[in-house]
């Protein structure tokens, strides 16, 4: 993921409930309109049982506006699709979101990057996944990307050796990922960041005049630079951020909101407008032109993610995943479905 993980957040604040004009407006900055179930496109075709489990991973830490949703919600573990649309309908209410008078937005796509390598430095593994420094301070600025990589004697642990530049700094970009190994799966997540500001790498081969030649989605900008290897490290090294990592155990990737991702049910989205473990509907495309109509949980942010019609749909993991996030730029809307 290229989100920049943060600490663990609470479901959704007190503001969320309770007044005409909702307090989640800010102007035409932000606006919330009430709606009925019917007006959201494709709500009567959703497998809710697939939506399930990014609405329990929210439900973990609810505050007492939610709480009667959550503990109700409990005992739909094993319900059916049309039985948990039916509690949705009893116990929460649309809203449909607009943005300086713009009912939609971009929606973009994400995915739990993969990558292979070892735990040791072999011949083939020779670049390594740096753990937090020693004397790491959180929010203060150290080396940046180009200097880190050629300073040999960086001194933070190394977590494993990744066998392809390219792979990694990918995993960089989305923040999260799984390591396949000889000894088996080791799973990177987040720990930390340099202090530099990011830059994307389709802004780098826009300013080189290269966007043409490599095309534009990630999957076309990855074969080029895999392709071009000196020239990929002098690009790669433009991005200044670089991402220390942390092994885990267990499931991954962990959002922003603290909880493990739900494939095709968790979203990034900024959340000085959208409140985390905040469930919506969405409505877009993929990359591909076909539909995406679904219960989403705003469970992630990142850096790019930016605005109050602005989102990052999570696809998973595996190169399919990747063939799509990496495609996907298109315009969407949403709605939030809060408590009544």
């Amino acid at each position: 993921m290229h989100k920049i993980l943060l600490s663990a957040s609470v479901f959704v604040t007190s503001l969320l409930v309770g007044c005409s004009s909702h307090p989640l407006s800010q102007g035409r900055a932000f606006k919330l309109s009430e709606v009925s179930f019917s007006d959201l496109p494709g709500w009567e075709d959703e497998d809710f049982s697939h939506a399930l489990p990014a609405l329990e991973r929210g439900c973990q830490k609810p505050t007492a506006e939610w709480r009667s949703f959550c503990d109700g919600l409990s005992s739909y573990q094993y319900a059916s699709s049309p039985k948990i649309r039916r509690y949705l309908e009893r116990h929460l209410t649309p809203y449909q979101v607009t943005a300086y008078g713009e009912e939609t937005g971009k929606i973009t796509g994400y995915y739990e990057a993969e990558l292979t390598g070892t735990r040791y430095r072999t011949h083939e593994a020779q670049v390594p996944v740096y753990g937090l420094p020693y004397d790491y301070v959180r929010n203060e600025k150290i080396e940046d990307r180009e200097e880190i990589e050629s300073d040999e004697g960086f001194d933070a642990p190394i977590i494993a050796w990744a066998d392809d530049p390219v792979d990694l700094f990918i995993l960089h970009v989305q923040g999260s990922g799984r390591m396949m190994t000889p000894d088996g799966e080791i799973r990177l997540g987040y720990a930390g960041n340099n202090g530099h500001t990011f830059k994307g790498i389709g802004s780098i081969l826009a300013d080189e005049g290269l966007l043409s030649e490599t095309g534009r989605s990630m999957p076309e900008i990855r074969h080029w630079l895999k392709s071009h290897p000196e020239q990929a490290k002098d690009l790669m090294s433009q991005n200044p951020r670089y991402i220390f990592f942390r092994e885990i155990q267990g499931e991954t990737p962990i959002g922003t909101a603290g909880v493990p991702l739900t494939p095709h049910h968790s979203v990034a989205v900024d959340k000085s407008y959208i409140p985390m473990q905040t469930p919506m509907w969405l409505v877009t495309k993929d990359p591909d032109g076909l539909p995406i109509n679904h219960l989403v949980v705003a469970q992630d942010t990142g850096n790019a993610i930016k605005g109050g019609i602005r989102a990052d749909y999570f696809w998973g993991h595996g190169e399919e995943a990747f063939n799509k996030a990496g495609r996907m730029n298109q315009k969407g809307s949403y709605y939030l479905l809060l408590p009544d």
